[in-house]
């Protein structure tokens, strides 16, 4: 039962600088982004007795999140935990921290990441390191010579089969991305790209090219979530996180294609280019009493531009195979229909975790968006996704 007068909500919020950051650690990076939010929010860090990481690529730790507690001098937690669940984690971790607080087990939970991938993974180990350390530990697929981007790359050629979708159209979502990434100085890739320059980057996995593919990066966030009551009382304006959502499938992109083990209507409605997003998306949308129609601004997790394509469908932006020629044309940019990743998304601002976009939703609802902010709006989606575009988490925010 929720506990009498509770409504969690996003009450700080900690970003520190992503990039190439030489002589980092993800210990450091997480207690950095910790202090940014608990200074943001101005609460008494004593408060805090929720405390969820995601722990790092590099370290398995399983108790990781008491690791980082005790070097931020948290000393006695009523709940925490190391999310597991890649890219999606952080939105799993924000449902589960409105949970703590709405029924009373927690005052306020902080939901750290923070990652040093691009300089951390020993030299010349590269992507095989990558996979070693566990991040996609695809045992049935990985020995025949799969990668992460060859299997979205997979992705996208199946929906190029089925619908006709092109690579201009996918380009046209990264130009989107790099374009707010130009008026982030926190971006890791600012400098502005055209279609062109995308079509032209070197090929990755076909059709993906080197543009369609997020570059990997150091960084760190933090949230900081508690009550209505309480965060009112606090430095900044509160964010109410008004409705969420997940959904899981597949790891191995064989099951995934085939809907391994799904009731024969299923099978119809999930595969390779229809995502159970779509189900993530009703749980959201109906707990937030709002449609897709109304959101102001979404921060959509791009590992891929693919990634994003996708999901402009599942969400319900635009009918199946028709998410290229939604991409298109603007749309997606500031002062278009749906402008997404006003940070720059994965594609641009950097691949140093979904906990970002979640960070520039409640910035966008707090107003404080800058050059980049969108004017007037009152309602941010953000989502994760990870593994094969088969594990996701939503949430929709609004302002106070």
């Amino acid at each position: 039962m929720p506990h009498p007068g509770a409504e969690a909500v996003i009450a700080g919020l900690g970003e520190p600088p992503v990039g190439r950051l030489t002589g980092s650690n993800p210990t450091e990076l997480h207690v950095e982004a910790a202090m940014l939010a608990i200074e943001d929010s101005g609460i008494d860090k004593h408060d805090i007795d929720g405390l969820m990481t995601s722990g790092t690529f590099l370290n398995d730790n399983i108790r990781h999140h008491m690791i980082i507690g005790e070097h931020l001098g948290l000393h006695c937690k009523t709940f925490c935990d190391t999310l597991r669940t890649g890219g999606q984690s952080y939105l799993n971790g924000v449902q589960i921290a409105k949970w703590a607080v709405e029924t009373g087990q927690c005052k306020a939970v902080l939901l750290l990441r923070g990652d040093n991938i691009l300089t951390g993974v020993p030299k010349g180990t590269g992507l095989k390191a990558y996979i070693d350390y566990g991040a996609h530990p695809l045992e049935f697929e990985v020995p025949f010579g799969i990668t992460v981007p060859g299997v979205y790359a997979m992705v996208a050629q199946r929906h190029m089969h089925e619908f006709g979708t092109t690579s201009e159209q996918l380009a046209a979502i990264a130009v989107a991305c790099r374009k707010h990434a130009s008026m982030n100085p926190k971006a890791f890739k600012r400098e502005p790209i055209t279609i062109a320059d995308v079509l032209e980057s070197p090929m990755v996995s076909t059709p993906l090219r080197l543009l369609d593919c997020s570059p990997i990066c150091d960084g760190a966030g933090a949230l900081l979530i508690t009550s209505l009551e309480r965060a009112r009382d606090l430095k900044t304006k509160p964010v109410r996180i008004l409705g969420t959502g997940q959904a899981q499938s597949y790891y191995h992109l064989a099951h995934l294609a085939r809907a391994t083990g799904a009731r024969a209507e299923d099978k119809a409605r999930f595969g390779l280019t229809r995502t159970v997003q779509s189900v993530a998306a009703e749980q959201a949308f109906g707990r937030a009493g709002v449609k897709p129609s109304d959101i102001d601004v979404a921060e959509l997790y791009d590992s891929f531009t693919i990634t994003v394509l996708l999901q402009l469908e599942d969400l319900g932006y635009c009918a199946k195979g028709e998410g290229g020629a939604f991409a298109a044309g603007g749309r997606l940019e500031l002062g278009g229909e749906l402008p997404v990743n006003t940070h720059g998304g994965l594609l641009s601002f950097g691949s140093s975790g979904g906990i970002n976009h979640i960070i520039e939703a409640a910035r966008q609802m707090r107003g404080e968006g800058g050059e980049r902010q969108v004017p007037n709006a009152q309602l941010a989606l953000a989502t994760n996704v990870s593994a094969v575009a088969s594990n996701h988490s939503i949430a929709i925010l609004g302002r106070d």
